[in-house]
């Protein structure tokens, strides 16, 4: 009877370790199988660093997939880590870096993908698309986005001479933004006047056209915009000087001091501003103020980025 148990009692010793070794084998190859089917081994398999996946698996799962499914990309990271990074943008920034890899500089991450998401990479005029004129006074008109083929809007205004030089017209919730903008600013001892604002389809042909046939197009496009490209034509643009000034002082009177501190308030935005040359294609305009409504006038504002890399960022959904 003694034996029996002895034998019972091993019997369920031998079972014991047999199933506590079986359960370590099955939590080891449960393991050993997350191991080798994780992300981080994936991406270690790839090419990636411990420090380059640590940053990658910090990405939505789109970027994740994306680095599981191509060979290694050392400006992965670099690209994805910059705040204006679009991801619809990915295999232009890539088309853009093969570019600069072909010169002597080092690639500036930042700089490429401001230029790709302006299309400003690309020459003047190449690469154009129609604005998406469902944005309404959100529209984006440069050298790379037109209006629709001679467009003209069908409210345009004329704008009286107590705020502009004769035969200036503009839209007229422009002109209503405008009036109570100057109305306020004359309160303060400022006089707004419009200078230029709506213009044909026909107007902005011959005046390119004089640009070109005096100074060449290169000229001419560095200076004013071809026909269907301006913001003049859109309506929703005007040239606010005042008496007295001129395109070479402006941007040091109190008019321009004024405008840049409170034009938001009225819905407008400084268009061209100064250091922004290769983003806007323009020179800097301290005149130039295109209307965009309140609320979008002041999410501009407070991005600190031009119009431009505003559009591509936030109203650019296609």
């Amino acid at each position: 009877m003694y034996r029996k148990r002895r034998k019972i009692k091993k019997k369920v010793i031998y079972l014991g370790i047999g199933l506590i070794l079986f359960i370590i084998l099955l939590i080891t190859g449960i393991l050993l199988y997350k191991h080798f089917t994780s992300n981080e081994y994936k991406l270690g398999k790839i090419g990636y660093s411990e420090k380059e996946i640590t940053s990658i698996l910090k990405l939505d799962d789109t970027y994740i997939n994306y680095a599981l499914e191509h060979k290694y990309d050392d400006d992965l990271i670099q690209l994805t880590n910059q705040k204006w990074f679009i991801w619809k943008n990915y295999d232009k920034y890539k088309d853009y870096i093969k570019d600069l890899e072909k010169q002597p500089a080092e690639v500036n991450y930042e700089d490429v993908i401001t230029k790709v998401n302006t299309k400003t990479n690309y020459k003047y005029y190449t690469h154009t698309e129609e604005t998406n004129m469902d944005l309404g006074y959100g529209i984006l008109v440069n050298k790379y986005y037109s209006l629709p083929n001679q467009y003209a809007p069908d409210d345009i205004v004329d704008i009286p001479t107590t705020y502009s030089f004769a035969g200036n017209q503009i839209r007229e919730e422009v002109f209503n933004a405008f009036k109570e903008m100057a109305d306020a600013a004359k309160e303060e001892g400022i006089t707004l006047i419009v200078n230029s604002g709506y213009r044909t389809y026909e107007y902005q042909k011959n005046l390119y056209d004089q640009y070109a046939r005096e100074n060449g197009e290169d000229f001419a496009d560095d200076y004013a915009a071809r026909p269907d490209f301006s913001e003049h034509q859109s309506g929703l643009a005007l040239d606010i000087v005042s008496y007295g000034l001129n395109m070479d002082n402006f941007a040091e009177s109190d008019t321009y001091k004024w405008l840049t501190e409170n034009c938001t308030d009225y819905g407008f935005i400084l268009r061209y501003p100064e250091g922004k040359e290769e983003i806007t294609g323009y020179a800097f305009e301290g005149w130039h103020y295109r209307y965009v409504g309140k609320d979008l006038a002041k999410k501009v504002e407070k991005s600190g980025l031009t119009f431009d890399e505003y559009y591509a960022y936030y109203l650019d959904k296609d």
